[in-house]
């Protein structure tokens, strides 16, 4: 899914994508043909799941067509699971591998527990559309896709982004999540309202949650570098599956900020998932990934 909305202001933030991803030399590769792709995505998946890796890798080189050839062809099916936040204008890749059973399973189980609350609240079905890892077009030639995504169905049109993004991360790349947050927050000509980060530490068995929105007090303003959205961590959530404790509960996800239009009949302002629902998540998440639960 694609999607072009009117131009936000720039960011010398993000014009040098693989420093603001803190993307070392060899978590670089130069885009030649599609064997060489493989093999470099392959080692470094290989490497992430053997817990000695990291989870971004920059492709040089790489533009827009490059991935539209791989995916008509259906190359792209043949390769490591990823994600990806394409700079157009310098031909460069920002990919966010996703390693196999501990990333989709965090996603899926989140995405349960999402629809179950919003059912619990008497929220209609369609009231969002999930438009999954769809990618959506920003301005100055950037293009990413998210890990999971939620529109309402009040946005009409291709030219819309989604108020919810969901992005799961591994291993060491928890700050690399945070530049997706930033991305997704200042980007999106204020459409994007919440930005769910869910980080897995698997050696040491913790989940991390934070909730990022754009900065609440003193209102938005654009500053120097031409930002008007800032983003705000406003919550964090942690679990440890050694103990079995959650920390920070509940969760909470303003429906104003979810929604265009809010339903005057809720019985709530807000989905919120409980330290049940949040030591449920952290058990069935951990054993997903091990086969077991760990004490």
């Amino acid at each position: 899914m694609l999607a072009t909305p009117s131009p936000t202001p720039s960011d010398e933030g993000f014009c040098n994508l693989m420093r603001t991803y803190r993307v070392s030399h060899p978590s670089r590769h130069e885009f030649t043909n599609f064997d060489n792709l493989k093999d470099f995505l392959e080692e470094k998946v290989a490497a992430l799941i053997n817990g000695n890796g990291p989870q971004y890798l920059a492709i040089l080189n790489f533009t827009e067509d490059n991935l539209l050839k791989l995916e008509s062809s259906g190359l792209r099916r043949e390769l490591p699971g990823f994600r990806v936040l394409l700079d157009e204008e310098n031909k460069t890749a920002i990919i966010k591998l996703m390693p196999g059973i501990p990333h989709e399973v965090a996603k899926v189980i989140f995405e349960e527990i999402f629809v179950g609350e919003r059912a619990r609240l008497g929220l209609p079905r369609n009231i969002f559309v999930p438009t999954g890892s769809g990618r959506y077009h920003f301005s100055n030639e950037l293009s990413k896709e998210p890990d999971a995504s939620y529109i309402p169905q009040t946005r009409q049109g291709s030219d819309h982004f989604p108020s919810f993004i969901v992005e799961v991360g591994v291993s060491q790349s928890l700050l690399q999540l945070r530049q997706d947050a930033h991305l997704w927050l200042e980007k999106t000509n204020g459409e994007t309202k919440i930005v769910l980060l869910i980080f897995l530490n698997i050696a040491a068995s913790t989940l991390t949650i934070e909730r990022w929105q754009h900065v609440t007090s003193p209102p938005p303003r654009q500053t120097r570098s031409g930002r008007l959205f800032l983003p705000e961590k406003l919550q964090l959530v942690t679990y440890d599956n050694n103990t079995q404790q959650v920390a920070g509960d509940p969760l909470v996800l303003p429906i104003n900020l979810l929604l265009d239009v809010v339903p005057s009949h809720l019985p709530s302002s807000q989905i919120s998932f409980g330290r049940p629902e949040l030591l449920s998540y952290g058990v069935d998440l951990f054993k997903g990934i091990y086969g077991r639960s760990r004490r």
